[in-house]
């Protein structure tokens, strides 16, 4: 008998998809900022990347715990041209958005569901997302205040790279 339901399964595998495309997103971008200069906040998102691929081993590993075999999804490539940093920011905001509404709708299934064990493991992503939330909300912020004038993005992508 299994200890987790198909619809459980099926979210948890789509999580795994999500986040590994996070992670080739995150990673695009890295690879953008780095030909473009903005050396500081390519290895900022270089970070994410990979906290985004890590993301993806907690459903892995949740799966395989409950004697399952989760998927490895095939991806589509990602976006890899973009309009600058203030872009890149941008698009990493709403992206954020997006999977903040993905990981309420897993929380819900969870609940409704009455899987209470793996609502807990919704809400260590909630918990994750909130903090991703706020620190590109920041640099929207920061954006915002201060403008995007070279000079500035100069200063602002040395101020990136102390964000590792």
């Amino acid at each position: 008998m299994a200890v987790i339901k198909q619809s459980i399964i099926d979210a948890l595998n789509y999580r795994i998809e999500q986040e590994e495309m996070s992670s080739r997103l995150y990673k695009a971008m890295s690879l953008y900022l780095n030909k473009q200069g903005y050396l500081g906040a390519a290895a900022l998102w270089d970070k994410y990347s990979k906290e985004e691929s890590g993301h993806a081993d907690w459903a892995y590993n949740y799966l395989l715990k409950l004697n399952v075999l989760p998927d490895v999804p095939s991806l589509d490539s990602p976006q890899s041209s973009f309009k600058g940093l203030p872009n890149i920011i941008a698009l990493s905001y709403k992206h954020e958005v997006e999977i903040l509404e993905q990981l309420q709708d897993f929380a819900k299934l969870c609940y409704d569901e009455n899987d209470f064990m793996t609502l807990e493991l919704a809400q260590m992503y909630l918990k994750e997302q909130a903090e991703e939330i706020e620190k590109i909300t920041t640099l929207v912020d920061m954006l915002e205040a201060f403008g995007d004038s070279k000079e500035f993005l100069r200063i602002f992508d040395n101020e990136l790279k102390g964000m590792l």
